[in-house]
């Protein structure tokens, strides 16, 4: 049910950026902006049905070559369950891309599963959370390709509903009873690539750090510090590799929810997000793209991820290996900027639609 309702969905708007091409969407040539959006509909257990809707608007906030075009998406949803969340992604580029900033601000009032902490399970259990979450990365141009600066993030998690039976009730877990995070660090940004939504060749290396303090209204003290380097090869017209390298180590008091996650739409595709969570996570994943025909392309994907913690590292199953295979719709033409539709396969079979590469 799920696979088909998908599938309906990627047809659906396909119909309609073909009956409606990029000069009829809400298009102003003299600022340079474009919006466009599409209909998005789903089912998973946990939800039941999710209708909602997601677009994008491109821009220049200088109108000259040198200065890439900005990037806002938006996704709104609403599911049978009365769940609900709105997600707004951003990349912005200033004059000659001298400064560059990227983040998010999102609510969500939504319902997830728990499976516990390493990668020894606990029954499955579902609770319901509401929070509030801004980050925002703030990147300087220092040297030619190369950005310094400052983050900030803040989330504050409400959970309002467990499982009766599940460990989550009992409080055990740290952040079980809600928590706030805010936290704020210092990044580092180097970019070679020749495009920033499609690219082909080039190099995009970033870490990030967060340094959550009661100070800054945090619940807890942690750490967390975060790298992630993807590099390009075009092989030939019509075939590009992609790899991607990400790492994530937290320690300090971490309150479940912030811990590193095996699975979700952006890495390791074929695990639900949380299915594993702990401490220290690092995983390898690639990707091979080919251009089909017209707005058209298809990928194969695969990865390999450890997970563990200060006392064990990596912890067993190690690797977790997932694939998976996907197709893509190019949504904006002058950005190439795609429609990604992928299924992946690890412990289960996960379907994913959004916007964008996943790395």
């Amino acid at each position: 049910m799920r696979k088909l309702l998908l599938l309906f969905s990627f047809c659906l708007f396909s119909f309609i950026l073909h009956a409606y091409p990029a000069d009829t969407a809400a298009h102003h040539h003299k600022k340079n902006i474009v919006a466009k959006f599409i209909p998005v509909i789903s089912y998973a257990p946990e939800t039941r049905f999710l209708f909602g809707f997601g677009g994008l608007v491109t821009f220049q906030l200088n109108k000259d070559s040198a200065t890439n075009h900005s990037l806002v998406e938006a996704f709104v949803a609403y599911t049978q369950n009365k769940q609900d969340y709105v997600y707004v992604p951003y990349q912005l580029y200033t004059k000659h891309n001298n400064y560059y900033f990227e983040g998010e601000i999102d609510y969500y009032n939504y319902s997830y599963y728990y499976w516990g902490i390493g990668t020894e399970r606990v029954n499955k259990e579902l609770y319901d959370v509401r929070f509030p979450r801004i980050s925002v990365n703030a990147y300087r141009k220092v040297l030619p390709h190369f950005y310094a600066g400052l983050d900030y993030y803040y989330e504050n998690d409400n959970i309002w509903k467990t499982a009766d039976s599940g460990v989550l009730h009992t409080g055990e877990i740290l952040g079980s009873k809600g928590s706030a995070s805010s936290g704020a660090g210092i990044n580092l940004f180097y970019d070679t690539r020749d495009s920033i939504y499609y690219p082909r060749h080039g190099w995009y290396i970033k870490a990030t750090s967060y340094f959550n303090s009661p100070t800054l209204g945090s619940t807890y003290a942690y750490n967390k510090i975060v790298s992630d380097v993807s590099w390009y090869k075009s092989l030939s017209q019509r075939l590009v590799l992609a790899l991607n390298e990400h790492t994530q180590l937290t320690w300090g008091t971490i309150p479940f929810n912030q811990l590193a996650l095996v699975g979700g739409t952006k890495q390791i595709r074929g695990y639900y997000a949380g299915y594993y969570r702990d401490d220290d996570l690092t995983f390898l994943q690639g990707e091979l793209r080919m251009h089909l025909k017209g707005r058209f392309a298809v990928v194969a994907f695969g990865s390999a991820s450890l997970i563990g913690n200060a006392h064990v590292f990596p912890e067993t199953p190690a690797p977790i290996f997932a694939e998976g295979i996907g197709l893509r719709y190019n949504y904006n033409v002058k950005h190439h900027i795609n429609v990604r539709g992928d299924i992946g396969f690890g412990n289960t079979v996960e379907y994913y639609l959004t916007i964008q590469e996943a790395f």
